[in-house]
């Protein structure tokens, strides 16, 4: 699993990330400044009849244009989560019924999170839902998943062993 790609298969086979945040921005955009600026003018009206000391003060909830613009906001945030969905359940499906065991490394994606330059992207791939999804496809038609816990992952040589550990300590330089 990565970025750019969001499951790269042993066999080489990538399949892309499709941002569908950046595909529905323009509008969500939209309906955000509106939403902002509605609630500045309720917050307004909030604070004037506050000030002449109203009996009945009017909330937020009274006033239709902020409610309809929160209402857009969600109804974005919806399809878009709901359009995620949809490409990983096809995506499992095709990678579940392709294979008998599959194999994934475990991420923890709240400590990769922390990367502010990386984080919207990889809150983007929802790794935790693949990784649900697969599990789900796998007892659905009797497939094994494995789990392979991180650590050194990346060291040692899935095909001959070879721990570069060891190796990284040679190109050290010292000043």
């Amino acid at each position: 699993m990565g970025v750019a790609d969001l499951v790269i298969t042993r066999d080489g086979v990538k399949y892309p990330t499709i941002r569908f945040d950046k595909v529905l921005a323009k509008n969500k955009h939209y309906w955000g400044k509106r939403l902002a600026h509605r609630r500045l003018q309720a917050q307004k009206a909030i604070a004037w009849d506050k000030y002449k000391k109203v009996l009945v003060p009017r909330t937020l909830t009274d006033f239709k244009n902020y409610l309809k613009a929160k209402k857009m906001i969600a109804k974005y945030n919806e399809k878009i989560a709901n359009q995620r969905n949809d490409y990983l359940h096809k995506l499992t499906k095709t990678l579940v019924e392709q294979s008998d065991i599959i194999k994934i490394e475990y991420l923890k994606a709240k400590n990769l999170l922390k990367n502010h330059k990386l984080a919207r992207a990889i809150a983007n791939q929802s790794w935790r839902e693949l990784r649900n999804q697969l599990k789900y496809e796998c007892d659905w038609y009797g497939k094994q998943l494995v789990i392979v816990n991180l650590r050194k992952t990346s060291q040692i040589c899935s095909n001959c062993g070879y721990d570069t550990k060891y190796s990284s300590s040679l190109f050290r330089w010292r000043f």
